[in-house]
């Protein structure tokens, strides 16, 4: 069920990148990609350190994220989204909410 949200102040000109976004998530998070939702919005009013220069914000809220894990993917994450999104990596935030099972719901269920 992972869901991973970005914003940022960049236009997205091609639309095969929420494809390449699920395909990366699905292998780093060792996830089925029918369970990830990705969603992008770009040309967001953003400012970062005072600046209103290239940034994002990357949201990720899973299922069983634990400390180590989210340790482990972050950089992963940050080299990823530096190079698809056109952003210096010191101007990314990754927020990453571990989701307590009971709580999300698909398909009408919830996942625990």
């Amino acid at each position: 069920m992972p869901y991973l949200n970005i914003e940022t102040n960049q236009k997205i000109k091609d639309e095969t990148i929420l494809s390449e976004v699920s395909a990366f998530m699905a292998r780093l998070l060792n996830k089925p990609e029918n369970y990830i939702m990705i969603s992008i919005t770009d040309q967001k009013t953003m400012m970062f350190a005072g600046k209103a220069d290239p940034t994002a914000l990357i949201q990720l809220k899973s299922i069983g994220l634990s400390t180590e894990q989210c340790k482990e993917i972050a950089p992963k994450m940050n080299t990823f989204f530096e190079s698809l999104l056109s952003v210096s990596g010191d101007r990314i935030y990754i927020d990453m909410i571990d989701i307590d099972r009971q709580m999300f719901a698909w398909n009408g269920k919830t996942f625990g």
